[in-house]
């Protein structure tokens, strides 16, 4: 533990070397590896979809005979059917600080191998209707 001073004693102060700052760094280094690290943690290098955005900006195209105007007077409200990151792209640049809401739905029970998620649940949902469990 550091020794504590009274306020009217002086203390000398030691400048520091580079090496002081090195060997502090390293020791810090060493302390941070110890902890246990929580919160998102990215790969190292980015996924398909994001350089692909990069190079090619997805275009959300309007179906005006699925449009839902309830009041002409109110805010509209937009379904984007796709994949996240191409429309969070999208909205990224269209609506950049007017959208206060996103709702993020993934989809379930594709039967898809490429999916993270375990995705195989048609036993539970009969073959004639597989979307009976979202109506």
């Amino acid at each position: 533990m550091p020794k504590k001073y009274k306020p009217t004693e002086k203390v000398e102060r030691k400048e520091k070397t580079e090496e002081d700052y090195i060997a502090e760094i390293e020791r810090l280094k060493k302390e941070l590896k110890k902890k246990k690290r929580y919160g998102l943690v990215w790969g190292e290098k980015p996924e398909e979809v994001v350089e692909m955005c990069k190079k090619k900006l997805p275009i959300v195209k309007e179906v005006k005979s699925k449009e839902l105007i309830t009041d002409k007077n109110k805010p509209v409200n937009l379904l984007i059917e796709g994949d996240n990151y191409h429309a969070l792209s999208v909205l990224n640049y269209t609506h950049e600080k007017k959208i206060d809401v996103i709702y993020i739905d993934p989809p379930y029970n594709t039967g898809s191998e490429n999916f993270i998620y375990t995705d195989n649940r048609y036993d539970t949902v009969k073959d004639d209707d597989p979307y009976k469990h979202s109506k």
